[in-house]
């Protein structure tokens, strides 16, 4: 396996249950890819907010098995969206009450035109754009939608498909709507609407027990060839590893970058695949957290991050008497930090009245996931099913979300390491 990641991890200990010899090579001194938490003057910092959601019974039997069922505590979430001074819950289109009236309509009117519309008009559109349009309406698109979507991917909602929305944008019918703008919506919708989460040593504990039930893990084996003619894996401290079947969980970006034999216009159309970074503030605070929201989605483009998190709200992170603050910036992919993001971010806090005294600040932590975000533009699917179908007959199983180029959470992860390792043990 390449990579040692959730994905990677799970592969490997699903092969170690069933006997079967396999090596997992992973670049990183720790496991767990972007599953990781750092600590820092006694705050625990995660690589931006990772909560764990179970859809699916096999998942808690999987956490029952790593002996972790214990360990995680469920939350209701406490999720807001910032937008006009407000803070409303999430999901908006369903919490407009607490917006200023002017929007507040607007989002209501542009709804009911759109359910007026009728369902077909979504289900036609060939864009994220068209489908919000469609789905919620011009209001909500202004509100929410647009800004929010355009600073996370980095490009215009008209420029992305619809193929990653699936259970991740909750879709409420008129009269869920209509109460929202009433004040009279209550339930809990969408597939985050309770999550999982360690009582204390932050998400790396997950990373940490698959990793412990992995024996073949090597940290610290960063891969800097491999042939797929030849059935070899190249490493940087000359080592030359035969392979019979390949489980690559790193990014497609750079495992395209490794192959030395790759066709020439797949090596080529692999430079097309685009995706945003992600640049992870993470603050250490004396004194009471200022919310008690778990999270914030900020949309408003005045602002440099798009997410706020308040992680010690659901975790035990800071000191006593302290709190934990996470900020989220997405920069194109490879790109460089900015200079003076980090005393933008404190700034953007200040406003948003999370942050009331930079003295307060007692450290400060700086995480990269580069890529976080696959972007679904028009050219994503063709371009990753010809390097799939290519490194398939050759061996060659894509597993996970970075791998597979894909939108998806952590249990999803647990998920495609088992399938990867059934392909990988079959006869």
């Amino acid at each position: 396996m390449l990579g040692g990641g959730l994905t990677g991890s799970a592969t490997g200990w699903e092969l170690a249950k069933q006997g079967v010899a396999a090596t997992v090579l992973e670049a990183g001194l720790q496991p767990g890819g972007a599953c990781r938490t750092l600590s820092r003057d006694g705050f625990s910092f995660d690589f931006t907010g990772h909560l764990l959601h179970l859809a699916q019974a096999e998942s808690r039997v999987r956490l029952t098995s790593l002996g972790l069922d214990s360990a995680f505590r469920v939350h209701r979430r406490r999720a807001a969206v910032a937008v006009a001074g407000t803070f409303t819950p999430y999901p908006i289109q369903i919490h407009t009450h607490r917006l200023p009236p002017l929007i507040r309509r607007d989002c209501l009117l542009g709804a009911i035109e759109a359910h007026a519309a009728g369902e077909a008009t979504a289900r036609a559109a060939t864009n994220f754009a068209d489908w919000v349009l469609a789905r919620f309406g011009a209001g909500l698109a202004r509100a929410f939608f647009f800004p929010y979507n355009r600073k996370l991917f980095g490009t215009e909602p008209a420029d992305l498909t619809t193929e990653w929305v699936g259970r991740y944008v909750p879709r409420p019918d008129i009269r869920e709507v209509v109460d929202g703008a009433l004040g009279l919506h209550r339930a809990l919708v969408g597939y985050n609407a309770t999550f999982l989460y360690p009582r204390s040593g932050g998400i790396r504990i997950l990373a940490d027990a698959l990793a412990a039930r992995c024996p073949s893990l090597q940290l610290g084996a960063r891969v800097t060839g491999i042939s797929l003619a030849t059935h070899e894996v190249e490493l940087a401290d000359t080592r030359v590893l035969p392979w019979d079947r390949l489980v690559a969980t790193a990014a497609l970006s750079e495992i395209v970058s490794l192959i030395r034999d790759l066709p020439p216009h797949l090596a080529e159309s692999a430079t097309r695949l685009r995706a945003a970074a992600v640049v992870n503030y993470n603050f250490g605070v004396r004194g009471p957290a200022p919310r008690r929201d778990h999270w914030i989605y900020v949309p408003e483009p005045e602002f440099p991050f798009y997410r706020v998190g308040i992680p010690s709200n659901h975790g035990h992170l800071a000191p006593p008497g302290c709190h934990t603050l996470s900020v989220e910036v997405s920069v194109p992919a490879g790109a460089l930090t900015a200079e003076g993001l980090l005393a933008d971010c404190m700034g953007g806090l200040e406003r948003l009245g999370l942050l009331h005294d930079r003295g307060a600040i007692a450290t400060v932590a700086e995480a990269r996931i580069d890529p976080a975000y696959v972007i679904f533009d028009r050219a994503r699917t063709a371009l990753v099913a010809a390097l799939r179908e290519h490194l398939a007959a050759s061996g060659v199983r894509l597993a996970g979300r970075w791998a597979q180029w894909k939108y998806s959470a952590m249990e999803d992860a647990l998920h495609d390491g088992a399938a990867a390792a059934a392909w990988a043990a079959a006869p």
